[in-house]
């Protein structure tokens, strides 16, 4: 798709598995089980969906999927299905690689959004687009960073933490 002078692509990173419930609160399941039939666990197929945007010398990533440093139990939870479907891949398909990428966007920062963004070396997290600029709304970051009870699974600082440590993560109030 092309919006002015960029080209818009759409990315699939990866697939997962979240529970039905939680993700449609109030919505009784005989109504979001019909689109969406639950496995056993009652979860449902997620997802993870990235843009790349390409213009006026830019190449651009909004959010960056899930990334693949997890734990066997945490695989299991999720039925993260990544193996081959990363953002790295995603993008490698278009023929762009971390180094071409100029700037990251989160649209926020949950787990499935930002976790691509960080690889693990040893016990170290470091950023997968380590010449991008980082960009997430400040008041999400606040919240990111002390989250309420309800919400503190859906974030993983190390996804995010090594980006600010690094410099590369400009916050903004908007």
């Amino acid at each position: 798709m092309k919006i002015g002078s960029y080209e818009v692509s759409v990315l699939e990173a990866e697939r997962f598995r979240l529970d039905g419930g939680a993700m449609f609160g109030v919505v009784p399941k005989t109504l979001w089980s019909r689109p969406h039939p639950p496995d056993e666990r009652n979860r449902i197929q997620m997802v993870t969906r990235c843009l790349l945007v390409r213009g006026e010398g830019r190449v651009i990533v909004v959010d960056t999927g899930m990334g693949d440093d997890w734990t066997v139990k945490e695989r299991d939870i999720y039925a993260i299905e990544n193996g081959q479907r990363s953002i790295v891949a995603a993008l490698g398909e278009h023929g762009v690689v971390p180094d071409d990428v100029t700037d990251v966007v989160f649209t926020h920062l949950h787990f499935d959004h930002v976790g691509g963004a960080v690889i693990r070396r040893g016990e170290r997290h470091e950023p997968t687009f380590p010449r991008a600029r980082h960009h997430v709304q400040s008041a999400h970051l606040d919240w990111a960073l002390d989250p309420t009870e309800r919400d503190r699974r859906s974030f993983r600082e190390e996804t995010f933490v090594p980006l600010r440590d690094a410099g590369l993560l400009a916050n903004r109030g908007y």
